[in-house]
């Protein structure tokens, strides 16, 4: 039996991406494509159990931190044949963000492994172009805000330093600083978190542009105090540096074209974003803008470009299917088996009937 087109294809397609991996790993440089940005923290310690409605269990093995990609959204189904359809994934465990004058760790906790988790699919539609990378971007089925998940991070200096205080004289500011030493605890405390604003777009293996908006998080400052918005976000442009390994599936009989390329070490950074001035922050909400004043005056906000940078650091994954149809199906069955078999080979042979399973029809030469 000669080769099939299927196979032509799929050699073209890994032999460009094994020559971005090779790079990555000569070069120690290799950037996400984070769909889920970079953005502060998962509330979970993983980027959690599977929501309903996802279509498959949690996947083992290699396709371990793959546990909410949208496969089962339409345009998953509708990528060009031949190109790159997959699920990204990043675990962040470290890192700091500056915005204005005030610097936020990153840090893992006991309770939350991944500080930082972010998740999304790639598809790549009909005008996608030759760069088998660009296309499409989707978030999970729950929507964008399950894109980036983010546990609140300490601020350094707690509402106090954030107000200004003592020295601001302002009447609805000094109330909130005289109620905040009174009651203590957490009235001193304050937060901050990390939510998506928009859909990531310029979309690369290496580089990505996504909007957030940072949530601060303290009882006096109300329920909608955020450093950005869906309107004016924060747009951040960040570059992965890392080494990267290509892990291929464990049963490769039956799903030859699907492989996850992992980026150990990975580190993520801009330094060029810019920052709004908050808004909604304090009992009255929008309504209390001097507050949100106070705040800006004192954090240093809206802050230009060079003022403001983040470095995250951890773990990115791509699980891509190269075949020439279906790549989606294909890859929602590799992440069943795995949680089937505990990512264990599955020694099913790979024929023409398994292959009409998912639609594919060999062509032969």
């Amino acid at each position: 039996m000669k080769a099939s087109s299927q196979w032509i294809r799929r050699a073209v397609l890994w032999g460009a991406t094994g020559a971005v991996a090779a790079a990555m790993i000569v070069a120690g440089t290799s950037a996400e494509a984070a769909r889920t940005t970079l953005h502060p923290g998962s509330s979970q310690s993983n980027a959690a159990a599977s929501p309903k409605g996802i279509g498959y269990p949690p996947p083992k093995g290699i396709y371990k931190p793959f546990t909410d990609c949208p496969l089962l959204n339409p345009l998953m189904q509708e990528s060009t044949p031949g190109s790159a359809t997959g699920c990204v994934a990043g675990e962040v465990i470290s890192g700091s963000i500056k915005i204005g004058n005030i610097t936020t760790k990153v840090r893992a906790t006991a309770a939350v492994k991944f500080p930082v988790a972010v998740q999304f699919g790639i598809w790549s539609p009909p005008n996608a172009g030759s760069n088998q990378f660009t296309g499409g971007v989707l978030p999970p089925p729950a929507g964008l805000s399950a894109q980036l998940v983010s546990a609140p991070q300490f601020v350094r200096g707690g509402l106090l330093k954030a107000l200004g205080c003592p020295d601001n004289k302002v009447p609805a500011v000094r109330r909130l600083c005289h109620e905040a030493e009174n009651r203590g605890g957490k009235y001193l405390k304050m937060f901050a978190s990390a939510e998506s604003a928009g859909p990531i777009t310029n979309f690369q293996l290496l580089t990505w542009t996504q909007p957030v908006e940072f949530h601060l998080v303290n009882p006096l400052l109300g329920s909608n105090c955020y450093i950005g918005s869906s309107d004016n976000p924060v747009v951040l442009n960040p570059t992965l540096n890392g080494s990267a390994v290509i892990e291929t599936d464990p049963h490769p009989r039956y799903h030859p074209d699907t492989d996850v390329i992992k980026i150990n070490g990975a580190t993520a950074t801009d330094t060029i974003f810019t920052a709004p001035g908050v808004t909604g922050c304090g009992p009255g909400g929008t309504a209390n803008v001097a507050v949100d004043e106070a705040i800006d005056a004192a954090v240093g906000l809206p802050s230009a470009s060079g003022t403001n940078s983040f470095t995250l650091k951890g773990t990115f994954y791509l699980a891509a299917c190269f075949a020439p149809q279906n790549m989606a199906k294909i890859l929602l069955s590799a992440f069943r088996a795995s949680a089937r078999t505990n990512g264990k080979a599955v020694h099913v042979p790979l024929t023409p009937a398994s292959l009409r399973h998912f639609g594919i029809r060999l062509h032969h030469r």
